[in-house]
């Protein structure tokens, strides 16, 4: 019995070690979607995937491998990854034909499509191009980093040539009779097929037609596809996540009791990224002296055609250009010489854009000159002016009278480049200002020509009669004045004598008044003098009354001395000598 039960436990003991391998391995990475039918030349996303097996996971690596003759990659987006922290991001070489990758997440994650990238290849060469997996592991999250990674599934696709023969007929699937009719999908997000989206999130809806018991969908790049998934449970909506980049087609089919019905495929174009470049050139040999300017466009968008441009010229409203023949050029309206700065947008058919700008210099050709014009003119007289400019161009030719707002004329220019200007009649009395420009055949345009002025005046016997008045309107106020001088200066003459005359007699009567004025003060005094000496006892003047009578006379005496000169002085300035 112990021997039995040695056995036994030993066997048990092997069971357990040989199953505890296997039931740890359970997740299995894959490309999705594994198969698609595409073009040369045309691009597809497929996405790189963990399926956990309900087993939770933080990390894994591993290397997606090509042929570089058959794929080329466009980018790498893992935008969307369940993963967000990397030992080695997600990294392409088209020239080694592989993808290397190292990431996880500390949380960890638990789930059946979880999505560590996503990569766009676009097809080169016909043939059947195939996507592995190689050199990986998926680790569990259960703190010793072990390998879970049970199996790892690559991708094959088709790449056929395009043909250029007529599009042979794509064979229909063929129903059952009594079996439901066509679905009529609809979206809220993606509603029309012919149009380019950039939501990557699509919703679509249809109604389920009575007995319907299954219904199988499938999403891929193919526009004829049978759909695989099915529903047990019927079905009326469904959420596309992560669309691909490029044409996409879902495929829906409902089921009854007679079998499978007609099959819908409803396309869905996406296009999230925004051209990768855009740039603006010119021809090499382009001539900048025409007011029209070509430019070309070049957009560069992986996905969907940028056919919808908006044009920004300098500080000008912008205006929409849709290249329908898809030229890539774009023909700029007229502009004047000089410097132009143009800002465009160029949009996808997913409405994605991207901005470029240009600038250039519109040349103007040489200014016109006046070779033959008068520099003074009669009125009356119709002037003949010529000059020089381009040969057959327009000449503008704007006359304009000093203050008087200008009349524009517009003459052509023989094929040596002399054009003749006649104004439409006769220039009336003034200053007269003469500019010109030119345009040619092309509508380029010149500079202003430099300025000339023609003075236009009263003709010559009515200028020499001018003259006359002119001088003898100023000699006759001359000679008025000259006369009235010579009057004035007689009367202030002969005024001035007899004022002399006055002088000389009224100042020899002023000395003889003074004179005698001056003897009877003095006689006046002595009497005074006489008094007060009989007045006093002693009859005789102190010493202070001496003294005062002594100075009177005195001053007295001098002031009679004084103004006796000063009369003399009068008598001599008014030549009574």
């Amino acid at each position: 019995m112990c021997h039995y039960s040695k056995y036994k436990y030993l066997i048990l003991s092997l069971t357990i070690f040989l199953a505890l391998p296997f039931s740890g391995m359970a997740a299995t990475m894959s490309v999705s979607p594994n198969t698609g039918v595409y073009n040369t030349g045309t691009s597809f996303t497929v996405r790189v995937i963990v399926n956990t097996q309900g087993k939770p996971i933080n990390a894994a690596e591993g290397s997606l491998r090509f042929n570089p003759q058959e794929l080329s990659v466009i980018s790498v987006d893992r935008s969307n990854s369940i993963f967000n922290l990397w030992v080695t991001e997600p990294t392409f070489s088209n020239s080694a034909g592989t993808i290397n990758f190292s990431g996880g997440m500390p949380s960890g994650y638990t789930g059946a499509s979880g999505v560590i990238f996503n990569v766009t290849f676009r097809s080169t060469n016909a043939s059947t191009a195939r996507v592995s997996l190689t050199g990986g592991s998926v680790l569990a999250n259960d703190g010793q980093g072990t390998n879970v990674l049970s199996s790892m599934n690559g991708g094959t696709f088709t790449i056929q040539p395009l043909s250029t023969s007529p599009t042979p007929e794509v064979v229909e699937y063929v129903p059952p009779a009594n079996t439901p009719g066509l679905p009529q999908v609809t979206s809220a997000t993606h509603s029309d097929q012919q149009s380019w989206y950039s939501n990557k999130e699509a919703v679509l809806r249809w109604s389920l037609p009575a007995g319907t018991t299954q219904v199988r969908t499938l999403l891929d790049g193919n526009p004829t596809t049978i759909p695989t998934k099915v529903y047990e449970t019927p079905i009326t909506e469904i959420r596309l996540t992560d669309i691909p980049e490029g044409i996409s087609y879902f495929h829906l089919q409902f089921r009854n009791a007679e079998g499978w019905g007609r099959v819908t495929h409803y396309r869905v174009a996406l296009d999230s990224v925004k051209p990768e470049s855009f740039t603006i050139t010119q021809s090499e040999d382009n001539d900048y002296s025409k007011p029209e300017q070509v430019l070309l466009l070049k957009p560069d968008d992986k996905t969907s055609a940028v056919t919808r441009y908006q044009i920004k010229i300098d500080n000008q409203e912008p205006y929409e250009f849709i290249d329908k023949e898809k030229k890539g050029e774009v023909l700029l309206p007229k502009l004047e010489p000089g410097y132009h700065a143009i800002i465009i947008e160029a949009f996808d058919q997913a409405g994605n854009s991207v901005i470029a700008t240009y600038s250039f210099t519109i040349i103007a050709f040489t200014k016109p000159t006046f070779t033959d014009f008068p520099s003074e003119l009669n009125e009356g007289v119709i002037p003949v002016i010529r000059g020089l400019t381009k040969p057959g161009a327009l000449v503008t030719v704007v006359l304009q009278m000093i203050g008087v707002e200008g009349v524009s004329y517009i003459v052509t220019a023989d094929q040596e480049g002399v054009f003749n200007f006649i104004p439409s009649g006769s220039l009336v009395k003034g200053v007269y200002q003469l500019t010109a420009t030119a345009e040619d055949e092309y509508g380029a345009k010149s500079e202003t020509s430099d300025s000339i002025r023609i003075a236009v005046q009263d003709p010559g016997y009515i200028q020499i009669g001018s003259f006359i008045v002119s001088i003898l309107s100023i000699i006759v106020p001359l000679v008025a004045m000259l006369v009235l001088l010579v009057i004035g200066t007689l009367f202030m003459l002969t005024y001035f004598r007899r004022f002399r005359r006055n002088v000389s007699r009224e100042s020899s009567e002023t000395l003889t008044v003074l004179s005698k004025e001056f003897k009877q003060l003095s006689q006046l005094l002595e009497l005074k003098e006489k008094s007060l000496v009989e007045a006093k006892k002693s009859k005789k003047l102190n010493k202070a009354e001496y003294e005062m009578f002594l100075e009177l006379k005195e001053a007295l005496s001098n002031s009679e001395k004084r103004i006796n000169k000063e009369a003399a002085d009068v008598k001599i300035l008014s030549g009574n000598n």
